[in-house]
């Protein structure tokens, strides 16, 4: 008899340990959940800011690229209108130059452009 109540503690005992133990690693199991779930949702407000801040940065690069676009395009305009003028005064002298050459020489200025100006126009170059 002895024996069986042993044999009936030790079984006993082991299935009262075995459902303690299921129980911690059911709460080990629980905890590393949560823990985990933590986690992802760290993760995943850093990627979210990150991605803000890249935005953000994008963003910021398209408005200084748009206004340098600006500022040259601006450069380019006055520069060619300055070289524009700068031909305009040239050519004109190239006329005055034609004028006083052919009254110089005693001769009437004639026109050797083949019915054409003088000058090219400059919306034509």
């Amino acid at each position: 008899m002895a024996t069986i109540a042993l044999m009936l503690g030790v079984a006993i005992g082991w299935g009262l340990a075995r459902s303690r133990g299921a129980a911690e690693q059911l709460a080990r199991a629980e905890k590393a959940e949560r823990v985990l779930k933590e986690e992802a949702a760290r993760a995943q407000a850093a990627i979210a800011a990150a991605a803000a801040q890249a935005s953000r940065d994008v963003a910021a690069l398209q408005a200084e690229m748009a206004s340098r676009v600006e500022r040259l395009t601006a450069e380019h305009r006055a520069e060619t209108e300055k070289l524009a003028k700068h031909l305009g005064d040239a050519y004109d002298e190239l006329d005055k130059l034609r004028v006083k050459t052919s009254a110089a020489a005693g001769q009437p200025h004639t026109d050797t452009g083949y019915g054409f100006p003088a000058t090219m126009p400059l919306g034509d170059l």
